[in-house]
């Protein structure tokens, strides 16, 4: 979650939807802009900031959960050694017994190891594993927050006048997701419903009315 006081924005980052790009890419544009939690819901906002825009980007949840996979096979950086050698034997299993199986949050303040050791920048609000969180509890768009698609990340950042060119790091590559198993197109239907409805390409007049949206946001941001 990063604060943006410069546009009155908040931006939800849910992870391996680009939210890497977005963080630095905000962090270059805005010098007052927080990184406050790394992937915090949109219930999750603090008080006062609450009454300034939500944004954040939706993408399909088979693309996202297969990205999420592959990035974790190799995942390293600066983290506990503890919590990267947890992420990756999250991986050792088929991606479709992982779809269905997983129990193991990506993002938890807890201590993996079990040494009572805390990480308050990866509070959420809802440390669910990610095969089994819906974006939509990410996003809450019951709440307000602009929710735009995977392929609509240069439009928000034209939204929030970043530029994503030379921001991506992380990318997993394109490889489609290999077969799911019956069982496992089932658990991604069946859980997923809301991020496979709000990952589609929306009619005219909806993206007529999301061209609207940037327009007045725009103007007021210049006043």
């Amino acid at each position: 979650m990063i604060i943006i006081p410069e546009i009155e924005t908040v931006v939800i980052l849910v992870p391996r939807t680009g939210s890497g790009s977005l963080r630095r890419a905000v962090a270059e544009r805005y010098p007052k802009s927080m990184l406050i939690y790394r992937h915090m819901e949109a219930d999750g906002v603090p008080l006062g900031y609450d009454h300034w825009r939500r944004v954040g980007v939706v993408r399909n949840p088979l693309d996202r959960l297969w990205s999420l996979y592959k990035f974790l096979t190799s995942f390293s950086g600066d983290h506990d050694p503890d919590y990267i050698e947890a992420m990756r034997s999250s991986v050792t299993m088929p991606f479709s017994d992982w779809l269905i199986g997983n129990r193991i949050p990506f993002t938890t303040p807890y201590d993996s190891a079990g040494r009572g050791r805390f990480w308050p920048g990866y509070t959420v609000r809802h440390p669910l594993p990610e095969n089994r969180k819906s974006q939509r509890v990410y996003l809450r768009p019951d709440l307000g927050t602009w929710v735009y698609r995977y392929d609509q990340l240069e439009s928000l950042a034209g939204l929030l006048d970043v530029d994503l060119s030379a921001s991506r790091q992380n990318c997993t590559g394109q490889p489609a997701a290999p077969y799911l198993s019956e069982a496992a197109r089932e658990y991604l239907a069946r859980w997923f419903a809301w991020d496979l409805e709000a990952s589609r390409p929306s009619t005219a007049i909806a993206e007529m009315q999301q061209q609207g949206q940037q327009m007045e946001a725009m103007e007021a941001a210049h006043g």
